[in-house]
């Protein structure tokens, strides 16, 4: 660290001499120097021009220099206790006493108190602003028939001497003058940190890839780095010092002359389009200075995608809004009104429903809705990883804390999110131990890596979801109660399909644009597949309703009778659905036919078997081992032939 100067200057001998004893003693380095009033504010100018870090002085002149010098002037406090004992030898010296200091001292100490405690009823006091006003306030006080005058400078002393008045020094205690050394001390380390600050901002901003240009209150250009000369082609010793007026490129000229905030300007700078931000320095209310910055728009652009091509490969991104989610029934908008009032919220959300109810969507749209949209959305299947590794990717690991650890450790999910959201999906296949550091997340937000003892703050929002009944799950002693309560703050359920049939119709169109584009529209389908589609209970939810539109898009590439393929898929749905379900024993199940043509034998089967059934056509399609669909279609081939089947 550089060696700091500190100067005194001294308006008295007799302070001097007792500064140069203190300095000794202590082993306190400094320089001192005997001065007053102007001559010291002259001095203390010149010291500053070569380069005093700290000025200690006292009385008058102490506060003329302070009003004229940039650096740090450390006054030698005189106390009331001080002028006291002035008064009181001055008491012995003549009837009517007169203390004089600079108006800046008006207000410091109670003379109403001062000479009540020393019985002076008739003690003045005057004050003045320079040497001339002394010598104005000096002669007042001989006309009023002051005999003595007590102050803190010398001058002032010499002064009533010469006009026929005794005079009186204030003198500053030893301790006053230990107090000013050392408060001179502690500015010397705050301006050096200061410098230190300012030198290591210097290298920042001249080492950063954007525009950076300064200008102070004066108008003085103070900054100007390596990345704006070359943009300007304008070294920057042309430019750091000059006041705006005085530098020659119109273009930077008029640029730092507008002192008006502007952010996201776009001009041309040297052939190249950069985008501009101006932004005014205001301290205390006044302007300070103005700070611009500037950037090539070609490299925001290229930085952009690079970022994006990272964030979207990490999956560190919400890839859905709520514009998204296609349903126009009761049931799911009253879920996308309540999932976007929690998205204003910081608190936990726990998503509930059974699979494919589109959990995760609503996890991305709330997070894409929320303060936090600009972090990144973290998401996680607790149930697709192995248990052993989940707490590695979880909360992060040191180097060396397991073998095959990755040398220099890895970050974990949480602190990837921190600032944003993280989605935790199936929570409810946590091991207890992992749902206890889950919850001490929750309630401390901090991280420990495995391995590790460094605690780490994170800032993470947690949206948490699953197709099991959690309370069931606590009552079975597989899920912590307080960790079910943390995460049961604000709670979404989505309903599955089957609850809300009136979007499956909009749904599957909406898959049908998506995989088929304009190949395929619901209207071209016959009336019995799309009332079987609608009455289907669709027990994977929306998921499996996609899947059944992503196999027909793919299986009508190329074919000619697109409504044969539907029948087909919806046949095949028909009898998984059947087959899942049990087709049942058939125990007691017979009737009897009249020997006939093949069609004529198949109508009394199915007409036997319809009133048997009263009517139940599902069950009928069941019994008969044929789908829904195949029955409705020979239902109305028979109806068509004229047979009266169900009489």
């Amino acid at each position: 660290m550089e060696v700091a100067r500190i100067i005194m200057v001294s308006p008295l001998p007799e302070l001097s001499r007792l500064a140069h004893q203190i300095s000794q003693e202590l082993s306190f380095e400094m320089e001192i120097v005997d001065a007053f009033l102007d001559k010291g504010v002259e001095l203390g100018k010149e010291f500053e021009q070569s380069g005093a870090d700290v000025i200690i002085s006292r009385g008058p002149t102490g506060i003329l220099m302070r009003k004229a010098l940039s650096i740090p002037v450390v006054l030698i406090q005189i106390t009331s206790y001080d002028v006291i004992q002035a008064l009181f030898q001055a008491r012995q010296l003549g009837r009517k006493i007169a203390y004089f200091d600079h108006v800046k001292r008006k207000e410091v100490y109670d003379f109403a108190s001062i000479a009540e405690i020393l019985s002076l009823p008739d003690l003045e006091q005057y004050f003045y602003n320079d040497e001339a006003e002394l010598d104005e306030q000096i002669r007042m006080a001989r006309n009023n028939g002051v005999d003595v005058i007590v102050a803190s400078g010398s001058c002032v002393v010499r002064m009533a001497k010469e006009h026929g008045m005794e005079g009186v020094m204030v003198y500053s205690s030893r301790e006053a003058l230990i107090e000013a050394f050392q408060r001179a001390q502690d500015l010397v380390l705050v301006r050096q940190k200061d410098r230190e600050k300012a030198e290591f901002l210097k290298v920042i901003i001249d080492h950063t890839y954007n525009g950076v240009i300064a200008v102070n209150r004066h108008n003085i250009v103070t900054h100007f780095n390596p990345a704006a000369a070359e943009a300007f082609n304008l070294p920057s010793t042309n430019v750091v010092g000059l006041k705006t007026e005085q530098i020659s490129l119109p273009q930077l000229r008029n640029l730092l002359q507008d002192r008006t905030e502007q952010r996201g300007e776009v001009q041309t700078v040297g052939g190249q389009q950069v985008v501009f931000n101006r932004v005014p320095i205001y301290i205390g209310g006044e302007l300070s200075g103005t700070v611009i910055t500037f950037q090539s728009v070609n490299k925001i652009q290229n930085l952009e995608a690079s970022i994006r091509k990272k964030l979207y490969a990490s999956g560190f991104v919400s890839r859905y809004s709520f514009a998204d989610l296609v349903g126009n029934s009761g049931e799911i908008r009253e879920c996308i009104d309540r999932a976007r009032k929690f998205a204003v919220s910081h608190s936990t959300v726990l998503i509930t429903g059974e699979s494919g109810t589109g959990k995760e969507l609503f996890a991305h749209s709330i997070h894409g809705e929320s303060p936090r949209k600009g972090g990144p959305f973290v998401a996680i299947n607790c149930a697709t990883i192995p248990k052993d590794l989940l707490e590695s990717e979880l909360f992060g690991y040191e180097e060396g804390a397991f073998t095959g650890a990755k040398k220099g450790g890895r970050s974990g999910l949480f602190e990837l999110a921190h600032g944003g959201t993280i989605f935790l999906d199936e929570i409810s296949e946590l091991s207890l131990s992992l749902q206890s550091n889950l919850l001490r997340v929750l309630q401390e937000k901090v991280v420990r890596r495995i391995g590790g003892s460094r605690i780490i703050p994170v800032d993470v929002r947690v949206i948490a979801a699953t197709n099991r009944l959690l309370a069931e799950e606590v009552s079975r002693g597989r899920f912590r109660e307080d960790l079910f309560y943390r995460l049961h703050i604000l709670n979404l359920h989505i309903p599955p399909l089957r609850h809300r049939r009136s979007d499956i119709l909009p749904l599957i169109t909406h898959f049908l644009h998506k995989y088929c584009g304009h190949a395929g529209s619901l209207a071209e389908f016959p009336r019995s597949i799309t009332r079987y589609l609608y009455e289907h209970d669709w027990p994977g939810n929306v998921r499996e309703l996609e899947n059944f539109v992503e196999k027909y898009a793919i299986l009508a590439e190329g074919t000619t009778d697109s409504f044969r393929l539907m029948e087909e898929l919806v046949d095949e749905l028909a009898n998984f659905r059947e087959e899942s379900q049990g087709n049942g024993d058939g125990a007691g199940d017979s009737i009897s036919v009249n020997v006939d043509t093949l069609a004529g034998m198949e109508q009394q089967i199915i007409g036997q078997l319809y009133r048997q059934n009263q009517a139940d056509k599902k069950e009928l399609a069941r019994r008969l081992g044929i789908s829904r669909t195949t029955l409705w279609k020979k239902i109305k081939e028979l109806e068509g032939s004229g047979a009266r089947l169900f009489k």
